[in-house]
């Protein structure tokens, strides 16, 4: 190998050598948030990464989020059709649709935050 392919790789193996420290130094939550959205207004905002159970209150009943391992699903929903619990558990890397449940106007979607 010539010299120059030695210093690329050299730098390379730098790089991601420093990538890892920086992921090993940075704080344990995961960057983003769970907003549960009740009628265009945000009630609830939780750390993907912390398990728990949320209870949200909507017009035609409520519903309750599990969260866990860094996955969060619908449990235990009051509205007649149940298509919020039936989309099962979502994650960091199903950003694309949000948990909607229509007969209790709520959204549950993942944002960027600063936890």
């Amino acid at each position: 190998m010539k010299r120059k392919e030695w210093i690329i790789i050299g730098v390379l193996v730098l790089l991601g050598a420093a990538a890892l420290l920086v992921q090993k130094l940075r704080p344990k939550g995961s960057g983003y948030v769970v907003a549960i959205q009740h009628r265009n207004q945000i009630v609830k905002e939780f750390d993907p990464m912390v398990d728990a159970v949320y209870q949200i209150d909507g017009d035609v009943g409520g519903l309750e989020v599990e969260v866990k391992d860094g996955k969060w699903h619908v449990i235990n929903e009051q509205c007649p059709n149940h298509v919020c619990a039936q989309m099962g558990w979502m994650g960091i890397e199903d950003t694309l649709l949000p948990i909607t449940c229509i007969p209790n106007n709520i959204v549950i979607f993942l944002e960027e935050g600063n936890r």
